[in-house]
């Protein structure tokens, strides 16, 4: 019989697999915001469970290299859990320049780093701001060719 942390972890797996195979941005942003949530679900409970530090400690070591493992083959070392990207006429690099350039834009709604950015298609980008909150908004690109 399984244990309630190993079940929590295969609804995190399963979560994360809806994540991989969202069609759009809406829907990848709720799915993530469920991954989201279920990582704090699964630190919740180890802390509400796990009484000792030494115990907790391994817990949160096991979730971490579970999670490792979605993201990366650990007998190739490549990565195999890729959140789709829907506009791919456009790299990370074009979005960290479009963050060079449009920085104060991405702050102004609480999006402080490139790495915060989940994906994009067209007209949007995803990010997540590391406090809780996951939001699209329009690209700056975007908005400017529109003026």
């Amino acid at each position: 019989m399984k244990s309630d942390f190993e079940k929590m972890l295969e609804e995190f797996s399963s979560i994360f697999e809806l994540a991989k195979k969202s069609v759009n941005l809406e829907e990848l942003k709720d799915h993530y915001i469920s991954f989201e949530n279920q990582r704090e679900v699964i630190f919740d409970w180890i802390m509400e469970n796990k009484k000792d530090d030494e115990s907790r400690g391994e817990s949160m070591t096991k979730f971490a290299q579970f999670e490792h493992d979605l993201w990366v083959d650990s007998d190739t070392k490549t990565l195999i859990g890729e959140i789709p990207i829907f506009d791919e006429s456009i790299f990370f690099e074009d979005i960290e320049k479009m963050f060079d350039d449009y920085g104060s834009y991405f702050q102004r709604y609480g999006c402080l780093v490139p790495d915060q950015i989940v994906s994009w298609d067209k007209e949007n980008v995803l990010f997540n701001d590391d406090m809780g909150n996951v939001e699209i908004i329009k690209r700056p690109d975007v908005i400017v060719k529109g003026l």
